[in-house]
């Protein structure tokens, strides 16, 4: 019979210091970053409100 009771704990990466950067964090937070600059520079070239008060 297999033993199904026995538990592996799944190994994971070893946590960085939580008070500095890590490389993940600071690719996520530029990418957040470059969409929402892209967002806000594709919204000025073509305004929804553009032709309101025609």
């Amino acid at each position: 019979m297999l033993d199904t009771d026995v538990r592996t704990d799944p190994e994971l990466e070893p946590d960085d210091d939580p008070g500095r950067f890590n490389r993940r964090r600071v690719v996520r937070v530029v990418t957040i970053l470059t969409l929402g600059i892209l967002a806000v520079l594709a919204i000025w070239q073509d305004p929804l409100y553009a032709g309101f008060g025609r």
